[in-house]
Order: structure tokens, then sequence, then C-alpha cells
């Protein structure tokens, strides 16, 4: 006889994470596997395989509309995520084809997911969502020119209104600070970017700008440029001591400090496993804090773009009652 070979199975995460959030659109929007497919930028087959794998069934016949037989733990996600969304409970169980009767007899974590409050139906579930966001901007000097702006003019260098002859938004040396995973009880990740970028930002200038780190060689070579020792001592940082910041190591430029914060685009996950409930009744607490990690570069256009050596990571810590 032959050998029996099994194959492991092993997922792409990028491609997982298309096929639940097309898995998602098809129980919450009840469209079908085509649609899904295209809308999350995967395969039909793709969302065959996968959803094989993690145990998702499907109904209808082949060159059909195939739609998703969603689990009982499923629509009880979703129908507290369109809550959460400010979605009513009549609308909500509408939408996922089932009734509030069906929906307040339902438990999750061993509790019930709604209950009547003067006359209306009350979610007992916070949602949280991890995000990703990015901040970027320019870097200035002690005399107020941001690094690398002289030879980028920009779009709107050449308006008539614009004395400087260039585009502030438009450098050839720029700094960016990306978070992932950040979760937030939020409806929507704008919402939780407004909210939280001026926190971020403080953050981001004490890790970056603050003076602390020991660098002989660095600040000797400082002095060496008669503009920057004048600027040294203006500053009382003719040393010793001999300190810089991680942002002045990072560029060897001296007196350096991030400016004009610009907000990139924020982003869900678009998958499941990136959304926690949390019960009412446990959110406080340990429960409610978060630590995530802050990724600081600096890059810059020569020929190619490039980034500095090493990027820099420290954390921010922050608790999703303050959204609250």
């Amino acid at each position: 006889m032959g050998q029996v070979i099994y194959m492991v199975w092993n997922p792409n995460d990028e491609t997982q994470n298309r096929v639940l959030y097309a898995l998602r659109l098809m129980q919450s929007k009840g469209i079908g596997i085509e649609r899904a497919a295209k809308e999350a930028k995967t395969t039909r087959r793709s969302v065959r395989r996968y959803g094989e794998h993690l145990g998702v069934k499907f109904k209808g016949k082949e060159g059909q509309a195939l739609q998703f037989v969603g689990q009982p733990i499923h629509k009880i996600e979703d129908f507290l995520i369109k809550m959460h969304g400010g979605t009513s409970a009549t609308k909500a169980a509408r939408e996922l084809k089932t009734t509030v009767r069906s929906m307040s007899r339902q438990q999750y974590k061993g509790q019930s997911i709604i209950t009547k409050s003067n006359g209306r139906w009350v979610s007992q579930f916070i949602v949280e969502e991890k995000i990703i966001m990015d901040f970027y901007g320019h870097i200035k000097n002690p005399q107020g020119n941001a690094l690398g702006g002289n030879n980028v003019s920009g779009p709107n260098a050449t308006s008539s209104n614009n004395k400087s002859k260039r585009d502030p938004d438009y450098m050839e040396i720029w700094w960016d600070a990306l978070l992932t995973d950040f979760g937030t009880t939020f409806a929507t990740p704008g919402e939780a970017q407004k909210f939280w970028t001026k926190e971020i930002i403080k953050v981001v200038k004490q890790n970056m700008e603050s003076l602390g780190m020991k660098d002989a060689k660095l600040m000797n070579s400082f002095q060496t440029n008669p503009t920057v020792l004048s600027q040294m001592k203006k500053d009382s940082r003719v040393p010793p001591p001999y300190t810089v910041s991680p942002l002045e190591s990072l560029t060897s430029r001296y007196g350096v400090s991030i400016e004009g914060v610009k907000v990139g685009t924020p982003m869900t996950y678009e998958s499941r496993s990136n959304v926690n409930l949390i019960p009412k009744k446990d959110f406080k607490g340990k429960n409610i804090q978060r630590n995530v990690n802050i990724q600081f570069t600096v890059s810059y256009f020569g020929h190619t773009m490039n980034q500095y050596p090493t990027p820099k990571k420290f954390n921010f810590k922050y608790s999703l009652g303050d959204e609250q």
C-alpha cells in the first residue's frame, strides 16, 4: 500500500482576515459569496477553502449565490456590534433575519445580551475593536525651518499668496508614528483618532524630544559647526553633560523637534478576531487598561525613499474608560 501523506493546513494571515471579513459581510448584509469575496478583495475559492477549515457551512448549489450559514455565536456578535454602532435592537434583528424576542433569550459569556430599560432594549456589552492609526509630519530645526523642506515645493508653491514659494505639507524628511492593534470603543476609527491624537502626540514628543541619551561623540560633533555652537550656548547645552534627545540621535541634527502633525487614514482590520465584546459589569479597572506600541520612524528622499537606521518603539498606556 502507498504511504498516505497528510497536508498540514498553514493559512495565510492576510488571506484569512479577508475571508473573515467576507463571511461577516455575507451574514450581516445577506449577500452571496461572489459579491462578498469581491468586496473583501479575495476570491470565492479562498472563502470556500478557508471557510471549511473554520467550520463554516454554506447553503445553495454551485453556480448559484451561495449563502453563509452563520453559527449562532456569530449572529449574537453581529447583533451586538450593530447595536454598538447605533442601530436599534429591532432593526439589528431584522437585518440579521431574526427577531428581538429571539435575541433577548440569547446569552453571551454567561449573561443576557440585551435587557429592557424604560421601554427600550439596551445592549449589555461594550464593543472594543482594534484599529490602525498613523500620524506624520515634518521635523523643525531651532531656526524654525523644516528639514528637507527647501527642495520639495509642492503643488501650492506657485500660489500668489504663498510668499515662501513652498508647500509646508511637502518635505524630503518626515517622521511617522504608527500604532497597530489599538483597541477602541468608538463606533468608527475616525472618532477614535480624533479623540486620542493630542494624547498620542504628547507621548511621542516626550519620548523623542526629551534629553537623556548620553552621546559625547554626537555632542562634540555639534560644536564643530559655529551656527550650532551659538545655538547651544543660547540653550545652555554646551557640554557637559553630553546628553541628546532620541530625535537628535536618530537624525544627527541638533535641537530638532517634531512639528506639523498630520493624521493618516485610520483603518480597521475588518476581522471578527479583532473585535472584543466586554460585559458592561466588567468594564472597569484593569479589564479596560490598554498598552500599545508606537513605532516611530524618520524617512527621507534621496534617489529613492529611505529610512534612518533604527525605528524607535515606546508604549502608549490608556484606559477605554476615558472614551466613555
